[in-house]
């Protein structure tokens, strides 16, 4: 199926323009109904025929579900625990994200400025990846490369629950996106499906409905954080490691993924890329890894947005057999 752009609706559009504080920013990409940033178009077709290797290793996610967290993880049991080479090279080259530079594109740089984020065309730079490639894509599955379908890579997807994952959503807005609206904003937003690759219900389905292929892994954020010794394990046999990992490894690797520890890790923090990018908004007081627990949500929704939450959950994911964990 080709992909479609259209203006966005009048009223969406307001919407958005007054929460992120910026005017024509974004676009429909169909099919889906999916609201991307502008740049997308030049990247949408270049993204569709990608071409996939057999060995490369995929890992999926709406925003903020986890996916730096495991992504790091996957890095690790994927290049045999290698944590001297995770050390000396940023994530983000090791494992790239796929849409980077319809991402990093903003109407508030000025418009002479050209950072080296908005030169770099970040599909090109996956295509051209030497060796075995780990390549990170937040977009829904319709939107992803033709033959990842066909070829059938591993791909690990990881999913949250929708009220952290909102939490999470909004801070990840002000700090990468510069966004002006509202928490309760950003809620009205996410909960009427038009919340920047949404929606979200959509986007995990896809994956759950094909969770039980023998190259997709669906991981559970709440599982990575009551169990992760079991995670890890899981995922090294996903990703055929070769050998059962010791004790004493997965432990290393636990100590490794400690929340502080990546909270403080340069290679991972996004911190290096935002200190040079002119659209990352300095003075946020949010780092990109925030706070990582299950329940936040309670300490910005009231009662009655809570109970809006449960009944779009219900709505879209009852019978699905998707359950969630929220504290």
């Amino acid at each position: 199926m080709d992909i479609e752009y259209r203006p966005i609706p009048v009223e969406i559009k307001e919407r958005l323009d007054r929460f992120f504080g910026r005017k024509d920013h974004f676009v429909e990409v169909n099919p889906g109904q999916v609201i991307m940033p502008q740049k997308y178009v030049d990247l949408g077709e270049s993204i569709r025929t990608l071409p996939i290797r057999s060995d490369d290793v995929w890992l999926m996610s709406f925003p903020r579900a986890g996916s730096t967290w495991a992504q790091e993880m996957v890095w690790l049991l994927g290049n045999n625990l290698d944590y001297e080479g995770a050390r000396n090279q940023l994530q983000q080259v090791r494992t790239p994200l796929l849409e980077l530079s319809a991402i990093f594109s903003d109407d508030h740089t000025v418009e002479d400025t050209v950072t080296r984020h908005e030169r770099i065309d970040s599909v090109q730079c996956v295509r051209q990846m030497p060796g075995r490639r780990f390549i990170k894509c937040h977009l829904p599955w319709q939107l992803h490369p033709h033959e990842l379908g066909t070829v059938r890579p591993k791909m690990i997807y990881v999913v949250r629950n929708p009220k952290d994952l909102c939490v999470s959503y909004y801070y990840y807005c002000q700090l990468i996106h510069r966004s002006e609206g509202t928490f309760q904003e950003l809620c009205d937003i996410f909960l009427a499906d038009q919340a920047p690759i949404g929606p979200m219900w959509a986007h995990a389905l896809a994956f759950w409905k094909r969770r039980n292929q023998d190259n997709i892994l669906f991981l559970k954020y709440e599982d990575m954080k009551r169990n992760l010794p079991q995670v890890i394990r899981r995922c090294a046999q996903f990703l055929e490691f070769g050998r059962e990992l010791t004790e004493d490894e997965v432990q290393r690797m636990c100590e490794h993924l400690q929340f502080d520890r990546m909270q403080r890790n340069p290679a991972v923090n996004l911190e290096p890329l935002m200190k040079e990018s002119p659209i990352v908004k300095k003075d946020a007081g949010v780092k990109f890894i925030r706070k990582g627990e299950i329940g936040d949500w309670k300490n910005h929704m009231d009662a009655a947005t809570s109970a809006r939450f449960d009944a779009w959950i219900e709505e879209h994911f009852g019978g699905s057999g998707l359950e969630f964990e929220y504290e």
